[in-house]
C-alpha cells in the first residue's frame, strides 16, 4: 500500500516502558508529528505516558494501529518477546520502522526478516555517537589490539534466560558496536569463570584486528572498548566518551604519594553527551535517519540492519550457551 506523506510525518510508537519518552522527544526533535501510541490491551501505562507527553491518541491494541493508514513511520519499542509478531504486522505496510534491539533473543529469530533494510532498521542508537565515528576512524588506520568490556548486571542462572537475559538485551549493545567499529569477527575460543560467575573470549577480524570480549558480570566497571595501536591508544570509557592517548607522563613522587607514576598522556577527548537538545545521544540521528527513509527512502549509513541484528544475537548466543 502507498501511503501520502503529509508536510509533518506522522509517527506512531509501540511500547510504553522506559525507552518510549526518549523516542518520542527525538522523534518530534527529527521534525515527526507523533500522535498515536499503543501498547498492551488497557495498559495505564500506555495512557499515562500519552498524557504526559502530549500523544493525542491511545489505540486499544498494537495490531489496530500498525493496520491503521494514522502513521508514515513506526517504531516498535515494546518487549522483545512481542516484537517478532509486531514486526510481521508491519512488514505488511510497507512503510518505515524502527525496531528495538535485540529485535529477538537468537539469531533463528531474526531471520526471517533478514533482506528488508529498506524498510526496517535496527535501534542500536550508540552507532550514532560521535565517540563512535571517532573509534571508527582510529581503527581505519591499521590493526588494533582490542578489549571490549561488558560488565552487566546478571541474575542467578535459574534457566539461560533467566540467568543471561541482560547479556542476549542490553551487552549486544556492545557486540554490535564492536562490530560496527572494526567489522565482521569470530569468538576463536571461550573461557568460563565458575567463580565469580564470568567469561572472557578470544576474538578475531575479518580485517585482522586481534582481542578479547572480557564479561566480567556484576562488576564494578564501565562498559568499554579500548583499541591499541602503537604508538597511540584509543578508549569508549564509557561508549560515549571517546578518548586518545599516546605517551606517559611522569609524576614525580610527592608526600602524599611517594612513588613516581606514570600516567598516559591524553591528547584528544570526545563527548557524545549531552544529546542535541537534551534528547538521550544517538536517538536524534537515529530519528532523523528514519525521516530520511520516510521522505527518501534512505536511511543513514550507520543504522543497523536486521543481518547486523542477527549477528549481535549470534554472538550473545555463542557467549552465553552452556
Amino acid at each position: 500500500m502507498e501511503h501520502l506523506v503529509t508536510s509533518s510525518p506522522v509517527a506512531a510508537v509501540i511500547g510504553a516502558g522506559a525507552i518510549a519518552p526518549f523516542h518520542i522527544a527525538a522523534l518530534r526533535a527529527a521534525g515527526f508529528e507523533v500522535s498515536h501510541i499503543a501498547a498492551r490491551a488497557g495498559s495505564k501505562r500506555a495512557t499515562d505516558l500519552a498524557s504526559k507527553h502530549g500523544v493525542q491518541q491511545v489505540w486499544p491494541s498494537a495490531a489496530e494501529l500498525i493496520a491503521s493508514d494514522a502513521w508514515d513511520a513506526i517504531v516498535l519499542a515494546s518487549s522483545t518477546e512481542s516484537i517478532p509478531e509486531l514486526l510481521r504486522l508491519v512488514l505488511r505496510q510497507q512503510r518505515p520502522c524502527l525496531v528495538e534491539k535485540p529485535v529477538g533473543f537468537t539469531a533463528a529469530a531474526i531471520a526471517e526478516f533478514v533482506g528488508n533494510d529498506d524498510q526496517v532498521r535496527v535501534a542500536y542508537n550508540r552507532r550514532f555517537y560521535s565517540a563512535t565515528t571517532a573509534a571508527s576512524e582510529f581503527a581505519a588506520t591499521g590493526r588494533c589490539i582490542f578489549r571490549l568490556e561488558l560488565p552487566d548486571s546478571i541474575e542467578p542462572a535459574a534457566s539461560e534466560m533467566t540467568g543471561l537475559r541482560a547479556v542476549r538485551e542490553n551487552s549486544v549493545h556492545g557486540l554490535d558496536l564492536l562490530r560496527h567499529i572494526l567489522g565482521r569477527y569470530k569468538v576463536e575460543a571461550r573461557f568460563d569463570i565458575s567463580e565469580p560467575r564470568g567469561r572472557l573470549a578470544v576474538v578475531t577480524t575479518e580485517a585482522g584486528h586481534v582481542g578479547t570480549i572480557v564479561l566480567n558480570w556484576n562488576c564494578p566497571a564501565n562498559f568499554s572498548l579500548v583499541l591499541d595501536r602503537s604508538p597511540r591508544r584509543f578508549e569508549l570509557k564509557p561508549f560515549e566518551l571517546g578518548s586518545t592517548f599516546e605517551g606517559m607522563e611522569v609524576i614525580e613522587p610527592s608526600d602524599d604519594m611517594p612513588v613516581r607514576r606514570y600516567v598516559p598522556k591524553l591528547v584528544h577527548q570526545v563527548s557524545s553527551f549531552p544529546g542535541p537538545d537534551g534528547v538521550k545521544p544517538g536517538f536524534l540521528q537515529q530519528a532523523q535517519s528514519l525521516m530520511s527513509a520516510v521522505q527518501r527512502g534512505e536511511w543513514d549509513s550507520r543504522s543497523a540492519t536486521l543481518d547486523d541484528a542477527a549477528f549481535a544475537a549470534d554472538v550473545a548466543r555463542v557467549l552465553t550457551s552452556d
